[in-house]
């Protein structure tokens, strides 16, 4: 039996432009039911919705697409190609939510983005457009996940450094 320890809690970044990013815990519980934990598991992967705060212009993640059955994946691949994708996109405009990146799996204990992945992103941040200015990428280990900002204006991306929590509140490292 593999136990994976999941810290429930909502994860908070700063962004480039002094805004920050929410990932809500739901998101965080959504997308570790798929970490690829044996040496048999497929990479998988989804879109992220979010939306950006009206009043403070955090932006946050609130939910992620997950897998479906006419996605193609491997160990190392994941192509997002079942319509459900993009039908959940399309009922997400109806509401305050809407696409704001993409997320997928590695074996990895701690992530770190392939030359695949890299050309994937520069390739998304000059063609795909959101309604908050960033898109970002999510990569899931079995035992952490890093998220990466690409900025639609410079096509700049960064990974983000998650803030830390003291006595109850959320700091900058």
């Amino acid at each position: 039996m593999i136990v994976v320890m999941i810290q429930v809690r909502c994860h908070k970044y700063l962004l480039p432009d002094g805004r920050t990013l929410d990932i809500l815990a739901e998101v965080i519980i959504e997308i570790s039911k798929w970490l690829q934990l044996t040496s048999s598991a497929a990479e998988a992967g989804g879109y992220i919705i979010g939306y950006q705060h009206q009043k403070t212009g955090a932006i946050v993640i609130e939910s992620v697409t997950t897998p479906k059955p006419k996605d193609v994946r491997s160990r190392t691949r994941c192509n997002l190609i079942d319509e459900g994708h993009f039908a959940h996109l399309e009922r997400i405009k109806q509401t305050r939510s809407y696409y704001v990146g993409t997320w997928h799996t590695h074996p990895q204990s701690s992530p770190i983005p392939s030359g695949i992945d890299w050309n994937d992103w520069n390739a998304t941040v000059r063609v795909n457009k959101t309604g908050c200015g960033y898109i970002f990428f999510l990569i899931a280990g079995t035992e952490s996940f890093e998220i990466w900002a690409g900025d639609i204006k410079t096509r700049k991306i960064v990974r983000l450094v998650e803030w830390h929590m003291e006595r109850g509140l959320y700091v900058e490292n």
